[in-house]
């Protein structure tokens, strides 16, 4: 039972952190549209995005693994 209950707490934590990037975007973006524009109309822009969501697949896996336990 400890075990799950661990599990479950890094699962909402991982969940948390996954989410949070797309979340301060998004309220970027509501809050000063053009601010984050150069992200998507720019090919740099697209780079980085494309980078920063292959980062963050990296970083889903690391902290899936993590969270795996065997009991």
């Amino acid at each position: 039972m400890k075990v799950q209950a661990m599990s479950s707490e890094a699962k909402a934590s991982a969940m948390v952190l996954a989410s949070l990037p797309f979340m301060v975007t998004f309220m970027i973006y509501g809050a000063s549209p053009d601010y984050i524009a150069p992200l998507f109309a720019t090919k740099t822009g697209n780079f980085f995005v494309i980078a920063g969501l292959g980062w963050m697949g990296c970083g889903v896996m690391v902290m899936r693994k993590m969270i795996n336990f065997k009991y």
